[in-house]
């Protein structure tokens, strides 16, 4: 893990369009600043989330087109920690709902709560909101390591969680 990584936090962003590349746009810059950041064994779950994120801001943003405010992209590591931010022009809060069995969509927050740590939302004042997740890196790090220490045959190398 970078020496950095303890001592200062960054935060990078990423504005994203209205159109269909916004998602892949948002991952791939999901992936690579995680990369950067020496914390690719994050990027899996990183990218699943922001891609719902971005897919549900799409789907609010287009109700709110009057407001002229654009879509963005926020990644924040701190101490121990990332957090995956969307802002989008809609005040609506998401709503975590359990599914019906035949229904097609409304999935995505349930993968978002199974993924981070924690997550939810915050308005931002004449902006609309901000859906955030967080994912804890010690705590990844030391599961992983636990996982391989208890069950060395498994081959998952402690190298994995760095």
């Amino acid at each position: 893990m970078p020496s950095d990584w303890w001592d200062s936090p960054a935060v990078v962003a990423c504005p994203l369009g209205a159109g269909a590349q916004s998602g892949r746009t948002a991952r791939r810059f999901t992936r690579n600043t995680l990369k950067e950041w020496g914390l690719a064994s994050l990027a899996d779950d990183a990218e699943i989330i922001v891609g719902e994120f971005v897919a549900n801001a799409m789907a609010h943003a287009a109700r709110c087109v009057t407001s002229g405010q654009p879509i963005g992209l926020r990644l924040l590591r701190r101490t121990g920690e990332v957090m995956c931010a969307v802002l989008d022009p809609s005040a609506s809060a998401p709503v975590l709902r359990m599914p019906d069995r035949t229904t097609e969509s409304g999935r995505g927050l349930q993968m978002v709560d199974a993924l981070s740590d924690v997550w939810g939302w915050s308005p931002v004042t004449g902006r609309g909101k901000a859906v955030w997740a967080i994912l804890f890196c010690a705590l990844r790090t030391r599961a992983i390591t636990h996982l391989y220490l208890r069950c060395p045959h498994l081959r998952i190398s402690p190298m994995a969680a760095h």
